[in-house]
């Protein structure tokens, strides 16, 4: 393959034409969204996993929330989208609502540091909120995935990310990959993305370098 970033642009669709829009109108804004690749891998991912209760930590106006929001409706599950900016919340709530999709997720303004409940047992967690918050974010996601629930965290190829990625790479508490990743549209195309499954009673702990250290404990 003599250029596979053409190969895998042509291959990737840029999406509906309402999606599009709201990506234009993101992006003229300065709002970054994450494109429909890997809008469809975390649709994907939700229904693999058969996903019920999904959060998303930084919803913006919605881009995102509306592929996860697609995804748990036919599992008639809910997403909750958080976003500490109230406006963004209330565009967030129209652009949803114009897709259909009002029954199939909620909003709630609030910082992502300090949300207003416990251990929620949700299967999977979106973090895409400023980098420089997610090592702070990694211990409220593990506390608000269910044992087995999945953290997906863009934007890891970030600087500001490169503490998050030491404290995922322990494996005493997920079972973690971080993939560097073209993703055509995605903002920026060139990026990293983890992907971590929270650790269960009984799966073997590990430490930095894979050398086994025990078993987890919930």
């Amino acid at each position: 393959m003599k250029d596979p970033h053409a190969s895998f642009r042509a291959l990737a669709s840029d999406g509906e034409r309402g999606l599009r829009g709201l990506a234009d109108e993101a992006a003229a804004r300065g709002i970054p969204v994450i494109g429909p690749v890997m809008g469809g891998l975390l649709a994907l991912l939700c229904r693999i996993m058969g996903a019920v209760r999904v959060l998303e930590l930084g919803a913006a106006v919605g881009y995102s929330t509306t592929f996860l929001a697609r995804a748990v409706r036919d599992t008639g599950g809910i997403v909750l989208g958080v976003d500490m900016h109230e406006a963004h919340c209330r565009e967030a709530r129209a652009n949803l609502a114009s897709f259909g999709l009002e029954e199939s997720c909620a909003l709630l303004c609030a910082d992502a540091r300090a949300l207003p409940f416990g251990a929620a047992g949700f299967d999977l967690v979106f973090l895409d909120v400023d980098q420089r918050y997610y090592a702070e974010l990694e211990p409220v996601c593990h506390r608000l995935l269910r044992p087995g629930g999945l953290l997906v965290a863009d934007n890891t190829a970030f600087a500001d990310a490169q503490a998050f990625n030491v404290l995922i790479r322990d494996g005493r508490r997920w079972d973690a990959v971080n993939i560097y990743a073209f993703l055509p549209n995605h903002a920026p195309e060139q990026d990293g993305i983890c992907l971590a499954r929270k650790k269960q009673t009984g799966d073997s702990r590990n430490d930095s370098n894979g050398n086994f250290q025990g078993y987890a404990e919930d």
